[in-house]
């Protein structure tokens, strides 16, 4: 199995996150969340909208997690 590693700070994903949504970040560490990063190869888009990050952050819940947009995160039970 190869072994992949990805700078985070130069991650555009991550870089528009912290730009475009730093209430998010902040928020994520309250709740004592998880930032799910898409490696940079995966990426598709260059700008990201809201609900996009929505679906990247995850909060525990009783069940798990779910994404700060409401989804469930059953692979995470």
């Amino acid at each position: 199995m190869a072994v992949y590693d990805e700078n985070i700070l130069k991650n555009p994903f991550y870089l528009a996150l912290e730009k475009q949504r730093p209430d998010l970040c902040s928020r994520v560490s309250d709740f004592h969340g998880i930032v799910l990063v898409p490696c940079c190869g995966s990426l598709s888009v260059s700008s990201y909208s809201d609900s996009h990050f929505d679906s990247y952050i995850l909060q525990p819940v009783e069940e798990g997690y779910k994404t700060v947009n409401g989804k469930v995160c059953p692979f995470l039970y």
